[in-house]
């Protein structure tokens, strides 16, 4: 299972990177960007609790000592993420955001190490700047919105990677005791508590009920595209290191720029194809096997 995990993330990615495909088939239906961010997570709560209802109920089952725990996962990550970056994409341009998300990396690589004792190795410390360096080539750098309050503009932009790379933190500590359904279903359902705070539920159904003939590809688009990524991801972090998971899921820039590519018409340039290569080096990078030192024993 261990070989197999970085696979799990690069499914993750897959899923993710569709979001952006489903966000704006959504948003024909009038929702906000908040909104958006809202009806994502919570029919993904919805779905996923009735998934796990009727057919896994014993991976609802959590002890109360370990509710904050959860409640961080779900709040501190999911649902900071999904806020900053809503407001991010607001105050700035699209690139600008994508490119502050993925500082998400150097957070859980610092946490990591505190944490968890993972050694910081030259290698990863290499792999990380290539893959960072290859998501600024493929994404590029706009710098829209950014003349007024950029200082503020960046900060929410860094609380999104923050958050995002959170994930990685707590659901390690999680999955040591809980499986990967249980720790990704909390995550979402407290995120989705998170985020009906912030929106007006009645306005938002009043809107998707003037268009009716897409609300199931908009709660089976939310569900792939939230729910689905996060058990992967969830799952791949039991047999990996945090650091080397978020690293691998910078692939996500990558798969949104080919869906971009393929389903939009949206034209790679060199610069694009440049930053690809770089962030798939820094991928077979991390799974290259370190040489083993030592004296070879004779005979």
């Amino acid at each position: 299972m261990k070989k197999v995990a970085p696979l799990f993330i690069i499914a993750a990615t897959l899923l993710w990177a569709a979001t952006g495909v489903v966000t704006r088939y959504i948003a024909t239906t009038g929702l906000t960007t908040v909104e958006i961010a809202a009806l994502r997570v919570v029919s993904s709560a919805i779905i996923f609790f009735i998934i796990l209802l009727l057919f896994y109920p014993d991976r609802l089952k959590i002890k109360v000592r370990d509710l904050g725990w959860f409640a961080g996962i779900g709040l501190g990550s999911l649902f900071l993420n999904n806020l900053a970056y809503s407001e991010t994409v607001q105050r700035a341009s699209l690139s600008m955001a994508v490119i502050l998300l993925y500082t998400s990396p150097f957070f859980v690589t610092i946490m990591a190490r505190i944490f968890f004792k993972e050694k910081i190795t030259t290698r990863k410390l290499f792999a990380l700047t290539l893959a960072f360096i290859g998501c600024l080539f493929v994404v590029g750098v706009s710098k829209a919105g950014l003349e007024e309050g950029i200082v503020l503009t960046i900060l929410i932009g860094m609380c999104a990677g923050f958050g995002f790379g959170l994930y990685s933190i707590l659901g390690s500590v999680l999955l040591k005791r809980y499986d990967s359904l249980t720790v990704a279903f909390y995550a979402i359902l407290f995120a989705a508590l998170g985020t009906v705070v912030l929106t007006k539920p009645a306005a938002v159904v009043t809107t998707l009920m003037a268009s009716p003939s897409k609300l199931p590809l908009c709660i089976i688009g939310s569900f792939v595209t939230v729910a689905l990524p996060y058990i992967c991801y969830s799952l791949a972090l039991k047999y990996m290191e945090a650091s080397k998971a978020s690293i691998i899921s910078s692939f996500e820039v990558v798969a949104a720029s080919l869906y971009g590519a393929v389903l939009f018409g949206e034209r790679l340039q060199l610069k694009n194809i440049l930053g690809i290569v770089l962030v798939l080096t820094a991928l077979i990078l991390l799974q290259l096997k370190p040489k083993e030192r030592g004296n070879v024993k004779e005979n």
